[in-house]
């Protein structure tokens, strides 16, 4: 058995040297990469039409805060968050008490400053008093009318009327609490009015829309509805707090019943196009967020790698808004197989 063990050892080596020498020439064959087969796509500009999208909140276009003229102690909101009202209708009001006492002091007034007024008449017609005392009295009758008018003014309000047909989008106060003159009560809309959206853009978005673009408005209560909708005002300056410029979108509710406050899904469609190089998806490789890479071929059939810029990507093809200049054809496949200066054969359909 070790005679046969021995036997063997010597004949592997002898097996892989005649598989040498049977090479021509006696030599060892040298090893070749083959060519990765490849097909090529044109390099296209194409003007295009980027959508814009971002989410924003729907508002009543007419949103009012409505509150009482003077100030006072809440008696009564008669209404409830989110109730239809019509034109009219009383939503709120203060206790009175002090109120009537304000227009009975003021009438008391009025009416002591009538009886001065007809006495000093009296008396001047028997030359007891000068016309300047009959002035006087005048006018102090004229200033009793006034306050009468305005105690009167305020008594009337004191309670909140529905300025419109709509809905009480929000109550800002509660009864007992003691508000002052001009205090938001209530926070109205009108349905005299549409609805809006009020959404915030980046500066590099801004400067491409324009009042009367199209835009397309989806809300999570409407999962499957396109609302059509359109620009209709930009801020002319950037809100402090985010650094985004806000834009008004007036929207058709198309029959459905919308509440302020929806959260928007927002796609705008400018009016300018754009131009940019229209790639197949499947060109891209490394691709790191707005980055990535393609490959052109050399005259000598070798890749070379061509970074660009991504814009967008939709359905199976990719914007390019920098890095072709001068580049008239790239790999549309088999660039995932490819690294610089490798050897390419160009298959033809």
């Amino acid at each position: 058995m070790k005679e046969d063990h021995l036997r063997r050892l010597t004949v592997v080596p002898i097996l892989i040297a005649a598989l040498f020498l049977s090479c021509k020439g006696g030599k060892a064959p040298v090893l070749t990469h083959r060519a990765v087969p490849v097909k090529m796509t044109p390099v296209k500009r194409e003007e295009v039409v980027l959508p814009i999208h971002t989410s924003g909140i729907l508002h009543s276009s007419a949103e009012v805060p409505l509150s009482f003229k003077i100030g006072g102690i809440v008696e009564q909101v008669m209404i409830r968050e989110g109730e239809q009202v019509h034109k009219g209708q009383i939503l709120a009001s203060l206790k009175l008490d002090e109120i009537a006492a304000q227009v009975s002091q003021a009438r008391t007034g009025f009416e002591k400053a009538e009886r001065d007024f007809a006495r000093a008449g009296r008396l001047y017609a028997d030359s007891v008093i000068t016309q300047e005392q009959l002035q006087n009295a005048e006018s102090g009758l004229a200033v009793a009318k006034s306050n009468l008018d305005i105690a009167e003014f305020n008594f009337s309000h004191a309670r909140i009327t529905a300025p419109s047909k709509g809905r009480v989008l929000k109550k800002l106060a509660e009864e007992g609490q003691l508000v002052g003159a001009g205090t938001p009560i209530l926070l109205f809309g009108s349905q005299a009015q549409a609805w809006r959206v009020k959404a915030g853009v980046a500066d590099r978005d801004v400067i491409r829309i324009f009042p009367g673009d199209s835009v397309s408005v989806r809300f999570d209560a409407y999962p499957e509805i396109q609302f059509p909708a359109r620009v209709e005002e930009i801020s002319g300056a950037p809100d402090p707090s985010n650094g985004l410029f806000e834009i008004g979108i007036d929207l058709d509710p198309n029959s459905k019943t919308l509440y302020s406050g929806f959260v928007a899904s927002l796609d705008i469609f400018p009016t300018k196009s754009s131009t940019m190089w229209v790639i197949p998806f499947g060109a891209l490789t490394d691709v790191s967020g707005s980055e990535g890479t393609v490959y052109r071929i050399t005259a000598d059939s070798m890749a070379v790698r061509v970074p660009v810029q991504i814009t967008t990507i939709k359905d199976d093809v990719a914007l390019i808004a920098d890095g072709l200049k001068g580049v008239s054809a790239i790999v549309s496949e088999g660039a995932a197989y490819l690294n610089a200066n490798t050897k390419v054969k160009v298959s033809q359909k």
